[in-house]
C-alpha cells in the first residue's frame, strides 16, 4: 500500500509538471514584410552579408536582420498574451562597426533592452581596439564572432562582432504575469549616429511565455484515472487484510 501511494504521489507530480507549458507568442527572422507588432523607427531591412551562418544550429543568421542606427529605438508590442508566469527572449545581436564601448559614461554605446518600463539589459559593446572597454561578457555559447570584418566595416580599423544573446540565461524565465508586453530595444550613449559610422542588428527574434498550471483539476486523464483506480485498489486491498 505505502509503494502504491509513493508511486501514485509521484505520477501525480509528473501531472503537474507536464501541465507546465511554454509558449511562443512571437517570432519573425525579417526576411518577409515586417511585423506590425514591431515600430522599428528608422531601423531598416538589411541583407547580413558576412554575418550569414553564424549561429548554433537552426538558428542562424540568414537573409536579412533588422538593422538601427544607434539613438534609434525599435519597439515590439504583444498583446492579449496567454496565462503565464515568466517570458523569454531569443534573438541573434550583431554588434557593427565602430560602437565604442563604455567610454566615459553616458558616452560609449550601450545596448539597452525595456520591458514594460524596466530595464531588463544595459551593457556596452566594442568593435574598436583590444584595449576598448566593453561591459558585456558574454557567458559560453554566446559570442559568434569578435571584431571580424563581416561585410559592415568602413576602412579597416572598426570590425564587427555576433552573438547569440538568446544563449544567455538573463533573458530567459523573467517574472512577467502581464496579458501584455512592451520591449524596446535601442543602443545609447552616443547620440544618434548615421548607419555608415555604427549599427547594431537583431535576427530571429522570438519570445515566449511559461505557465506553470497548479491546479489539480488539470491533472492529465490518464495519470488522474490511474491514481485514483490505484487508490480503490489500495483501499481494497488494506480491506481485505484488515477481514482476514
Amino acid at each position: 500500500m505505502k509503494n502504491r501511494l509513493y508511486l501514485a504521489s509521484f505520477l501525480l507530480t509528473v501531472g503537474y509538471a507536464n501541465n507546465a507549458l511554454s509558449t511562443v507568442v512571437f517570432s519573425t527572422d525579417f526576411d518577409g514584410a515586417l511585423a506590425s507588432e514591431i515600430s522599428p523607427g528608422t531601423a531598416t531591412l538589411t541583407g547580413v552579408q558576412g554575418y550569414v551562418g553564424l549561429g548554433p544550429p537552426g538558428n542562424v543568421f540568414g537573409g536579412n536582420f533588422l538593422r538601427s542606427e544607434t539613438g534609434n529605438t525599435i519597439s515590439l508590442s504583444l498583446n492579449s498574451l496567454p496565462s503565464h508566469d515568466t517570458i523569454s527572449l531569443k534573438f541573434l545581436f550583431a554588434a557593427i562597426d565602430s560602437l565604442d564601448g563604455t567610454g566615459v559614461f553616458p558616452a560609449g554605446d550601450f545596448f539597452k533592452i525595456v520591458i514594460d518600463g524596466n530595464t531588463l539589459f544595459s551593457e556596452s559593446f566594442a568593435n574598436a581596439t583590444p584595449n576598448q572597454i566593453q561591459s558585456y561578457i558574454p557567458p559560453p555559447g554566446v559570442e559568434l564572432a569578435r571584431r571580424q570584418d563581416l561585410g559592415f566595416t568602413q576602412g579597416g580599423f572598426y570590425l564587427d562582432s555576433a552573438y547569440n544573446l538568446g544563449a544567455d540565461p538573463i533573458f530567459s524565465d523573467f517574472a512577467h504575469t502581464g496579458s501584455s508586453a512592451s520591449i524596446q530595444f535601442l543602443i545609447f550613449g552616443t547620440g544618434n549616429q548615421s548607419l555608415i559610422d555604427e549599427s547594431w542588428a537583431m535576427d530571429n527574434l522570438e519570445v515566449s511565455v511559461f505557465t506553470k498550471d497548479g491546479n489539480p483539476s488539470a491533472v492529465p486523464l490518464p495519470a488522474a484515472a490511474w491514481l485514483f483506480g490505484s487508490g480503490i485498489m489500495g483501499l481494497f486491498g488494506l480491506r481485505r487484510k484488515a477481514l482476514a
